[in-house]
């Protein structure tokens, strides 16, 4: 079978599987590392992500939040009234939620008994959302926090205002979530394998159904393969099919060259037994002239069923180059027919390969040039010519031809091969049988010489 070049390409980028590998295995060794991979990638984008928008979040709030408290202690018309404003925000906030003011040379905590904690926060330079840190009373360790700081001017004297939030028990919701999010992926993994593994289970269901028919076909409860399987199949399927019908032509063949054969010479091996065993006659030289020519019988059928035996049919993939024998079997010939010329016409390609066996193809040659040989006049044409569709030979002579109503008579199988029609009989059934197991046309006509036009029609293979 013969692949399109898109298809060879296509073939040519699939994983290969080690000799004894199972395709599952195959898949799953392809598979499983590039899933790994591209989950642990999505598990490692959702982190940065994750982190992202929670600072983003957190940005947002204490933005609006220092804004809230520039814009009410703007609003205050007196120090009293700032200091209640200060005192209610502090009240409102808890050990996660940090406040810290600065006014000129006064400065306010939203708690004050963390005042040491919180006084070096007053003193960054650095505007907008940073990270701070420090070691509060009670906690065993650094507390990590975000705080957004603005410096502005409030009444000509220079104000700070730094809102910071504890973000560990938001790290913590973020870790976790983070978790949740690789069991899921694990998760997921999981059911991809499973996935794989009943999509090869169901696509190699068809080979389990193959190998079953295949056990009846060798007990003999079948004698072809069903069709009716993928499309991915069906030409594995056919080419199994033909590969049968193959077999099965070959064996057919081979069961009547026997059949043939045995008939053929029981007649002769019985005349010369019955004259061996008559001692009363004398052995005179008309007897041996018989037995001469019975055993000459018997050797020619036997040569006959001997070259029938390598016709039994074409061996796939077998080719064979049919300028190059051509030319040898017209030289070959030409020297047992040294008076006659012979002339080859070659249409096409000289080095196309044909699909057909070589000892196949000059078998065919050989009969029909030595036919043609022997009866021609002095002139034997041969042509070779190929297209898209067939091959073609012809061999045509300049000899005496053959009636039109005799032509069709012509290699007909089960008739002798010395009962033929005179000058050209002689292997022709021999060639009609090469040629009907190639799906190949032998037909018969006059040629333009006057003699007789042999032409066979080989097809491409698909």
């Amino acid at each position: 079978m013969q692949f399109k070049p898109s298809e060879a390409k296509a073939m040519s980028l699939l994983p290969r599987s080690k000799p004894g590998r199972s395709i599952r295995t195959t898949l799953l060794c392809w598979l499983l590392p590039f899933a790994a991979v591209f989950m642990g990638v999505a598990w490692f984008l959702h982190g940065v992500l994750l982190e992202r928008m929670a600072q983003d979040f957190v940005r947002e709030r204490l933005q609006q939040e220092a804004a809230f408290m520039e814009q009410h202690l703007r609003s205050a018309s007196s120090g009293e009234a700032r200091q209640r404003i200060w005192q209610q925000a502090s009240q409102s906030t808890g050990a996660h939620h940090l406040y810290a003011v600065r006014l000129a040379d006064s400065e306010l905590f939203s708690h004050p008994h963390w005042r040491l904690q919180l006084q070096p926060w007053l003193e960054q330079t650095q505007p907008g959302l940073q990270t701070l840190s420090a070691q509060l009373p009670a906690h065993t360790a650094r507390s990590q926090f975000l705080a957004y700081r603005i410096s502005t001017q409030l009444d000509g004297r220079p104000l700070v205002i730094v809102v910071a939030e504890d973000v560990s028990v938001l790290k913590a919701g973020e870790h976790k979530l983070h978790l949740w999010t690789a069991i899921v992926a694990i998760a997921l993994l999981l059911v991809l394998i499973g996935m794989i593994l009943l999509a090869v289970h169901l696509a190699l269901r068809p080979t389990t159904q193959l190998r079953y028919q295949l056990q009846q076909l060798r007990q003999g409860s079948r004698s072809r393969l069903d069709d009716q399987v993928p499309a991915e199949f069906q030409k594995l399927i056919q080419q199994l099919n033909q590969l049968l019908d193959t077999l099965d032509q070959r064996l057919e063949h081979s069961r009547q060259a026997h059949a043939n054969l045995s008939h053929s010479v029981k007649t002769p091996i019985a005349a010369i037994t019955q004259m061996m065993n008559n001692s009363k006659a004398p052995m005179t030289a008309e007897i041996r002239l018989q037995i001469v020519s019975k055993l000459a019988e018997i050797n020619r059928q036997l040569d006959s069923a001997m070259r029938s035996t390598r016709t039994a049919g074409p061996q796939l993939g077998k080719t064979a180059k049919a300028v190059n024998q051509t030319r040898e079997m017209l030289w070959m010939i030409g020297r047992l027919h040294p008076h006659k010329h012979f002339e080859l016409d070659i249409q096409g390609d000289e080095s196309q390969s044909w699909p057909i066996e070589e000892q196949d193809l000059n078998e065919l040659l050989g009969n029909l040039i030595d036919n043609a040989g022997k009866w021609a006049h002095s002139q034997v044409r041969v042509q070779l010519r190929q297209d898209a569709q067939t091959f073609e030979i012809a061999v045509a002579d300049d000899g005496a031809g053959v009636a039109e109503d005799q032509l069709e008579q012509l290699g007909t199988r089960g008739m002798r091969l010395d009962q033929q029609m005179p000058g050209h009989g002689i292997g022709l059934a021999i060639v009609r049988d090469i040629a009907a197991r190639y799906g190949a046309t032998l037909s018969f006509a006059r040629s333009a010489q006057g003699g007789l036009l042999a032409r066979i029609r080989l097809p491409c293979r698909p």
